[in-house]
């Protein structure tokens, strides 16, 4: 018994919740729109999160991870992403999921948003992520422990962006479908 509080107290403090910081780096809507007559909602999503690690003495591998996307609380598309590894050496790595597809929405309250949200250009959309971690503890990552499991959610705020057949070139540097970095909330 003391020899496994001794390990979950190591495990505690070199897998602090600080370990782990994810942002939204990058997303691209191409496509969303809603057809009023089903509230059908098609879309074209792919989003970019960076996921830093700042314990160099640990590597972390990921599996079983998914990858949802909702609008106004509705979950509208959901992928599997494949395992990965963040080794030591590495701080930061970069994962991509992608949504393409239509799915009916589930009552009034949601087209009434996107209606208002299609007249101003930008649309709400939150993607969240869960996975489960391995933890090696390095140099040799003959240690390996069970991690926790992380949830992110990142609450995004897009435009469309142009299809290359529509796009119009910007004379300065103002792009109005410049995508900000969004900070992801974590959970364990």
């Amino acid at each position: 018994m003391g020899c496994v509080l001794v390990v979950a107290m190591v495990v505690y403090l070199m897998f602090r919740p600080n370990l782990l910081h994810a942002t939204a780096a990058g997303a691209e809507l191409s496509t969303f729109s809603l057809a009023l007559k089903e509230w059908t909602l098609s879309y074209n999503l792919s989003v970019g999160v960076d996921l830093t690690r700042h314990n160099a003495r640990l590597a972390l591998r990921y599996h079983s991870i998914a990858a949802d996307a909702y609008y106004h609380d509705q979950r509208f598309a959901h992928a599997l992403l494949p395992d990965f590894s963040q080794p030591a050496s590495t701080n930061t790595t970069r994962i991509t999921p992608s949504f393409q597809g239509r799915h009916q929405l589930l009552g009034g309250l949601a087209a009434a948003a996107f209606r208002r949200e299609d007249t101003e250009g930008i649309y709400s959309i939150h993607v969240t992520m869960a996975a489960n971690t391995e933890i090696k503890l390095t140099p040799s990552a003959i240690i390996r422990l069970p991690g926790p499991n992380i949830k992110l959610d990142c609450p995004l705020r897009l435009r469309l962006h142009p299809s290359p057949s529509n796009a119009t070139t910007t004379t300065n540097n103002h792009n109005p479908h410049h995508f900000h970095p969004t900070t992801c909330h974590i959970s364990y």
